[in-house]
């Protein structure tokens, strides 16, 4: 029965990535195997072993495809094999190509033809796609239980130098909301119009619209519109519990509990824009219309942000050189009700030859990123957050949004913190590998919002 995946590469070269796409498929409840794995020394025949696995139990072969796979000799015998046996045994989409770096599609005869996908380009999305066609490819899962990324970690042919017992800090990515306002606010109008002409007039505190109604914390609007020069009143006022977004409620009445969520996501995040556009934080859109806010040039104090970690003060430049242009760090976020309620933070790099207008080609952003933030490693990654975050404190300690007259949001100036009994080495040497995802995947959120703030 074939109801096995198998991970061609170059090896050493792609030894980590190989164990990486291993581990996640793995986590999916695919069985995956790849030379690192089903060799474990002392085979009288290795190739044989090999051949036995591809001829007998692969559904798919997966073929790393760098710079070095076709350098390698036993890449080589496989590629041609694997082409047999697709032929011989007529498996439709036996071969796959992921993609990792920028090598020519035509490299080696045949390639040309087979599914590619594009991890160059953007790893997350090239990962998602794969999983999507090996379950539209009905390959048989295995496993009901997701493993931990220590599978990873723990493999020896890693350059890490594994998991080990310690006591260990872990700063996420998350900013804690500590708690909320005890009401929302629902003000019901004759008609969207009307709706939207009063939540124009809205500026300092976050208010959404939906249809005809506006939802906010703020227990007072106006009635006048200053724009058209007419009074608007709204036709119905009512109020609601604040805290029913975190206890499921039936109700066929609006707001029932998803609305309310998407609601109050949607504030969260009004009230974060909102207070970052203030602080004159410039907004760039990236891919899938995510909005990365930043620092210009100069608009820092020698472009760079003391702040204090474990105890120690520390700086992190925000804005830096980059050959003959510049990198600007900067942050996406999305408010998340669960596991916790925070807002979720994600790192971007963006580029300007000015250090003030960001450039229009994507492509050539995405580039510059994967070239530059190759060379930081976790604690670089976690001092920007960190540096960007205190730039964002009026005091060093707390983020204050304004909710409404009354209610002002006090976030702690740092990411929430884990600890573990468990911990793991920092690379010895700079062989480690590139993040795929770091960038620009989706996040794929509890309850995720598809609305956009109005």
């Amino acid at each position: 029965m074939r109801d096995l995946i198998f991970i061609g590469h170059a090896n050493p070269e792609d030894n980590e990535l190989t164990l990486w796409l291993r581990s996640k498929l793995i986590n999916e409840g695919y069985d995956v195997e790849c030379d690192l794995t089903c060799l474990t020394g002392g085979e009288d025949d290795y190739w044989k072993v090999l051949q036995d696995i591809l001829e007998n139990r692969a559904c798919k072969y997966l073929l790393i495809l760098s710079k070095n796979t076709f350098q390698k000799q036993g890449v080589i015998d496989e590629w041609e094999q694997v082409k047999s046996i697709s032929k011989r045994h007529n498996l439709k989409d036996f071969v796959m190509v992921l993609k990792i770096d920028d090598v020519p599609f035509d490299v080696r005869i045949g390639l040309n033809v087979k599914n590619q996908f594009r991890f160059d380009e953007s790893g997350a999305k090239a990962l998602k796609k794969l999983i999507v066609k090996i379950d539209q490819d009905n390959v048989p899962k295995q496993r009901n239980t997701p493993l931990s990324i220590n599978d990873w970690l723990k493999n020896k042919h890693t350059t890490l130098s594994g998991v080990v017992k310690k006591k260990e800090k872990f700063y996420s990515n998350w900013l804690s909301i500590p708690s909320l306002p005890p009401k929302l606010f629902f003000y019901k109008y004759s008609n969207d119009t009307q709706a939207q002409a009063i939540l124009d007039e809205i500026n300092d505190y976050p208010i959404v619209r939906h249809d005809v109604y506006l939802i906010t914390f703020l227990s007072d609007l106006p009635i006048f519109s200053l724009k058209h020069q007419i009074e608007i009143k709204y036709t119905a006022r009512f109020d609601v519990n604040a805290n029913s977004a975190f206890h499921r409620f039936e109700s066929n009445d609006f707001p029932n509990y998803d609305d309310l969520r998407r609601l109050l996501v949607r504030l969260l995040k009004n009230s974060f824009s909102k207070y970052l556009l203030k602080r004159d934080l410039n907004v760039y859109e990236m891919s899938q219309k995510t909005l990365c806010y930043y620092y210009k040039k100069d608009q820092l104090e020698l472009n760079k942000v003391h702040f204090t970690y474990e105890g120690k003060k520390a700086w992190k430049l925000l804005i830096g050189e980059f050959h003959e242009s510049f990198w600007h760090y900067g942050i996406s976020f999305h408010p998340l009700l669960y596991p916790e309620l925070c807002f979720s933070l994600r790192a971007h790099l963006v580029f300007s030859d000015d250090g003030l207008t960001i450039w229009n080609d994507k492509k050539k952003v995405h580039k510059a990123r994967r070239s530059k933030g190759k060379n930081w490693f976790n604690p670089d990654w976690r001092h920007l957050l960190l540096a960007f975050i205190k730039s964002l404190s009026d005091d060093g300690s707390v983020i204050k949004l304004p909710l409404s007259e009354k209610n002002i949001l006090q976030i702690p100036a740092t990411t929430i913190q884990f600890y573990s009994d468990l911990g793991y080495e920092e690379p010895i040497t700079n062989a480690r590998i590139v993040p795929l995802d770091y960038y620009d995947d989706e996040e794929d959120h509890f309850d995720d919002e598809e609305e956009e703030d109005d």
